[in-house]
């Protein structure tokens, strides 16, 4: 079982992998924080935001292709969150006005680059790391905890997911004319019931060796220079921008 669908392009070699994950975290955290408090006032500084994030995708040597990919899954959603304004407006006043479609575009302007920000920032780092990165940073434990069990028993899921599939298409291949859904809905209920019992499995395994809430550190981090003058770098530029 291997599947990488969040650090895909972790084991890259760049300016950016290289950094503490604890200086990718804060840069990312800033510059999100900063972006969101735009007012529409300040609907123009985006192309100075976006020429940032998109120099970092670059430098950071994650294919554009990829980040292009995850954002248009997110896409529809953000659309139509956007829309809802506009349309509230009318409905509200009978007529459409332009400080609602001013509203709509910075809505989608700001969850694009939160997206890619967000995507940049896990595909940069391991998933496991970046955790170990939030937990010096001081967030709760019991965040940290779910979110590497979450991340650790999704692929259980996936993988139960790719055979139930095989087992179904080897024995009734082609299109389901009839059943269809009675057909998906026995392999929802095999996959649920597998994933379940094998996920029980895994859990007893790791408390019969001594997991006790926490999880081992994997990799020694190492705060340096080089990642405070990156974080104070970008802080000066955006909130620079915010000001202006």
């Amino acid at each position: 079982m291997k599947h990488d669908f969040l650090d895909k392009y972790a084991g890259l070699n760049s300016f950016i992998h290289r950094l503490d994950p604890r200086t990718k975290i804060i840069a990312a955290l800033s510059m999100l924080i900063v972006v969101i408090s735009e007012t529409p006032a300040g609907i123009n500084h985006f192309y100075i935001y976006y020429f940032f994030i998109l120099a970092f995708v670059v430098f950071s040597k994650v294919p554009v292709s990829f980040i292009i990919k995850r954002t248009l899954l997110i896409l529809p959603f953000i659309l139509i969150t956007a829309a809802s304004i506009p349309l509230s407006a009318w409905l509200s006043r009978s007529h459409f006005d332009a400080y609602s479609f001013t509203l709509a575009l910075l809505v989608i302007l700001k969850a694009v680059f939160a997206v890619i920000t967000l995507t940049l920032l896990t595909s940069v780092e391991k998933f496991h790391v970046l955790l170990a990165g939030f937990r010096k940073l001081k967030m709760p434990s019991i965040f940290g905890i779910i979110s590497a069990l979450m991340y650790r028993y999704i692929f259980i899921l996936i993988d139960e997911l790719h055979r139930t599939r095989f087992a179904r298409e080897s024995r009734a291949p082609g299109d389901y004319k009839i059943n269809r859904f009675k057909i998906y809905g026995n392999q929802a209920a095999v996959i649920f019931l597998r994933s379940w019992e094998r996920a029980d499995k895994v859990y007893q395994s790791m408390l019969a060796r001594g997991f006790n809430g926490s999880f081992p550190e994997m990799k020694n981090l190492n705060y340096c220079k080089t990642g405070s003058i990156f974080v104070v770098i970008i802080l000066i530029i955006f909130i620079t921008t915010r000001l202006l």
